[in-house]
């Protein structure tokens, strides 16, 4: 949870050296999405860690160490799952995904991301990145109506390809056929694959973000 708390705090970082790179107008998009979002993580992040004590400590308290233990396996898990979600160079894509695996475990529903980034940038811009985002969250949700939700041993797999033009998901897992064809009306760009289900979007156009300075002379340059 620690290094998820960390992920913030670069992202605040990385924030300020995106302000450095465009002008007025696009900085106050920039001060209301990104640091909306990552004040919205933090703030879930650190309520998760709390919840995630309690319930180790009441575990304890009744002498369940292997629940307590199982508890703890569980969080690392989680947290190293959430790493995975920041290889991603478009830093609002990587929020969404963070989002989204909160989201699912919260419906039941255990989200394993395996990501595989072409991308040597650390940080990218994308055209309509409003209209990719909101494509993205409504395909999850999406998948997520359409997984089993059988207690708490619901899995949804979900294999990411992020390439200089576009990126690909891959869903697998308990995905419920009938359900997903009731539901994909509607939904575009989904293709059956030996795999699973693969979506591909492909990027207009995209620019990297340098990073030239330190935080104190951007913070000073207005």
């Amino acid at each position: 949870m620690i290094l998820l708390s960390l992920f913030g705090i670069v992202a605040f970082f990385l924030l300020l050296f995106k302000l450095k790179h465009d002008g007025y107008e696009s900085r106050k998009e920039l001060e209301f999405n990104f640091v909306k979002k990552t004040k919205y993580l933090l703030k879930e992040q650190r309520h998760d860690y709390m919840n995630m004590l309690q319930i180790i400590y009441g575990y304890l308290q009744l002498n369940k160490r292997d629940l307590a233990i199982e508890q703890i396996k569980k969080s690392i898990n989680s947290s190293y799952n959430s790493s995975k979600c920041f290889c991603i160079s478009i830093f609002s894509i990587a929020l969404l995904l963070e989002q989204k695996m909160k989201l699912g475990e919260s419906k039941g529903i255990e989200i394993i991301y395996d990501v595989d980034s072409c991308v040597n940038s650390e940080i990218r811009d994308i055209n309509y990145e409003n209209k990719v985002i909101d494509y993205i969250s409504k395909l999850f949700d999406f998948f997520f109506d359409c997984t089993y939700k059988v207690g708490q041993g619901s899995k949804l797999y979900i294999n990411i390809y992020e390439d200089m033009d576009k990126i690909e998901f891959v869903f697998s897992g308990d995905i419920d056929e009938r359900l997903f064809e009731q539901s994909s009306i509607g939904i575009d760009n989904i293709m059956k694959v030996d795999d699973g289900y693969e979506v591909v979007l492909h990027f207009n156009k995209t620019k990297d973000l340098l990073v030239g300075d330190s935080v104190f002379s951007v913070s000073n340059s207005y």
